[in-house]
């Protein structure tokens, strides 16, 4: 049973916190150079912010269905907005890393929310436009993310970029408090055992993956290695729902948002390094130049979610992969090539035109039948795959980003993501609709 409320004005009030960690994502590549940290610093706070937001999302999922996913959306973004501002006002590098942190946390409760909610406030054949929508503000805020952050960093400074976000959040929280419907609850338990071994693994492995300690990544491992272990035993109070792995187009739709994750947190770092440290570009016009990229996403990707609902979502976003691998791959080239500035306007095109044929498929197949009781666990699931991509493909692009001089090491970072497509064609094309999905009616 869907509640009165219009649905629109959830998805409106969702989308408004969706559009401020894709604000985010766009500034940081684009300020990253300017701070005064060397190359291993500057991405750690990168790094720590997805780390802080794929620790908590498996229990923010089911935090979600037990205490109301308004209630935690709202607590969630209020956080996040609250470390906006304290990295605005950081006296620190230890400050700034508090506060990536912090915002990172807030992202990691609210952001499996939304996914919650969707399904359970539309109908099946409306969810693909909806997030199609979804995929439109996101395009939007990828479009005004690096324009605005590099302008405001120019002409006012780092700082200014995130206290220009605080307002923006402060702004969607009041969207929030008047739009999110109140729906019923599980009252279950969160339990925290499974959330320190998530930290501590995730952590442990990042950190040794970006900084060389081979000895704490493998710490990393074995942490997670236990938390597996205790989720296939029952022993996890449900933290990790992996029953939900043994649907084939979940877990290929969760690994191919995996792999977006990996390269839409990491590629535009070393090209904004290599734009702003070799190529001579200043920040406004390294961040200009990722606008055809949200402009032909903002306007394919409602026509790839209307195609969600009617063709096959699967191939659909294996031809979006495909098309990204193909820009990324170009980028390699025109890097190599010391190509000038605006040649990389065709990279950002492609990007563009495959991303907009993965976001809305892929979510729209993935979270398409998924029962209305499981609807947290596997949005915090599908969530957590992203992360868990974004957290390891900044961690590896920034490792051999920094293993040499930019010039030098620029185009083999950058190849990294290069392969994450790849893999998410291959996994996209082997999908398979469930039989409530349109296309297999």
């Amino acid at each position: 049973m869907k509640p009165a409320a219009n649905p629109w004005n959830t998805l409106a009030a969702l989308a408004a916190g969706y559009f401020l960690v894709l604000i985010d994502q766009g500034f940081m590549p684009v300020i990253t150079p300017l701070l005064p940290f060397d190359v291993s610093g500057a991405v750690w706070l990168t790094s720590v912010y997805l780390l802080s937001t794929v620790a908590p999302m498996p229990a923010a999922g089911r935090l979600g269905d037990a205490h109301g996913q308004r209630r935690v959306f709202l607590a969630g973004l209020a956080v996040y907005v609250a470390g906006l501002a304290l990295a605005g006002a950081s006296w620190s590098f230890g400050a700034l890393i508090a506060a990536r942190g912090l915002q990172g946390f807030g992202a990691g409760l609210f952001l499996p929310q939304a996914f919650g909610l969707i399904p359970r406030v539309f109908a099946p054949d409306a969810q693909g436009k909806a997030f199609a929508a979804w995929g439109v503000i996101g395009s939007v805020a990828s479009l005004i993310g690096p324009v605005a952050g590099g302008a405001i960093a120019q002409a006012q400074g780092w700082r200014a970029a995130f206290f220009a976000q605080a307002g923006v959040g402060a702004a969607a929280l009041v969207a929030g408090l008047v739009a999110l419907p109140r729906l019923r609850t599980t009252g279950q338990r969160v339990h925290l055992m499974p959330v320190v071994l998530s930290f501590a693994g995730l952590g442990c492995l990042v950190y040794g993956l970006q900084f060389g300690h081979l000895s704490t990544a493998l710490v990393g491992v074995g942490c997670l290695v236990v938390l597996v272990a205790s989720a296939i035993a029952g022993e996890d109070h449900g933290f990790l729902p992996l029953g939900l792995m043994r649907q084939r187009s979940f877990a290929l739709g969760t690994l191919g948002v995996a792999m977006m994750g990996f390269t839409v947190a990491s590629m535009f770092i070393p090209l904004m390094y290599w734009l702003q440290t070799v190529a001579g570009a200043s920040p406004a016009s390294s961040g200009l130049i990722t606008a055809p990229m949200s402009v032909f996403a903002l306007v394919l990707t409602p026509i790839a979610g209307h195609l969600a609902d009617r063709l096959d979502p699967g191939k659909l976003s294996a031809a979006g992969f495909a098309v990204s691998a193909a820009g990324l791959g170009l980028g390699v080239a025109l890097i190599q090539a010391g190509a000038g500035l605006w040649w990389f306007a065709a990279v950002t095109s492609l990007l563009g035109i495959g991303g907009a044929f993965v976001w809305a498929p892929n979510a729209a197949v993935t979270m398409r039948g998924i029962a209305e009781h499981e609807t947290g666990a596997a949005s915090g699931l599908y969530n957590t795959a992203r992360q868990v991509g974004s957290v390891i493909g900044v961690a590896l692009v920034g490792a051999v980003l920094a293993a040499g001089d930019v010039a030098d090491t620029a185009g083999r970072a950058l190849a990294l993501p290069v392969g994450a497509m790849v893999v998410g064609a291959v996994a996209s094309i082997s999908m398979k609709p469930r039989a409530s999905s349109p296309t297999a009616r």
